[in-house]
């Protein structure tokens, strides 16, 4: 599952469709969607986007 996928998924779980949660991340759900295709999603989107289903980016040490 890619991470559109993921986001797609939790957001669905909370009740909240694609378009509401670009909407809710001040993106266009087509300017959301030409993100991910082109790959150009930033941090600071991955964030805003995390941020409104109520999680946030962490960095955990790998094991090992």
């Amino acid at each position: 599952m890619d991470m559109k996928d993921e986001l797609k998924a939790i957001a669905k779980e909370q009740g909240i469709t694609f378009k509401e949660l670009a909407a809710k991340a001040g993106l266009n759900e087509k300017g959301l969607h030409n993100k991910f295709q082109r790959g150009s999603l930033t941090v600071k989107d991955l964030s805003t986007l995390l941020a409104v289903l109520g999680l946030k980016i962490d960095f955990v040490k790998k094991q090992g």
